[in-house]
């Protein structure tokens, strides 16, 4: 259970530093209108972000992403240093 955290750990890591690479190329271009949108596995974060406000969601979601990636990282060197994680689970016998 706790390689699975890992994983979903680096996942939701690596989605959230494209998010925010993605919304930093966004602050490059012209956003047209009242804002954009900005959404995040579906679910709609605001919907009306100014151009002059996009930075700061970026580097929100850069710097979430990174914390993600750096405890997936400390989890599986704790878990490669523990040697009892790598072993596969018995029964015990009732005494």
């Amino acid at each position: 259970m706790r390689w699975v955290m890992g994983i979903l750990f680096s996942l939701l890591g690596v989605l959230l530093l494209t998010q925010g690479l993605h919304l930093r190329s966004i602050g490059i271009e012209e956003v047209d209108g009242n804002g954009i949108g900005v959404y995040f596995l579906g679910m709609e974060i605001n919907e009306k972000v100014a151009r002059a406000d996009l930075q700061s969601y970026a580097n929100g979601f850069l710097g979430t992403g990174t914390i993600f990636l750096l405890l997936a990282v400390c989890l599986f060197f704790i878990l490669l240093k523990e040697k009892s994680t790598l072993k596969p689970i018995h029964k015990k016998n009732p005494a």
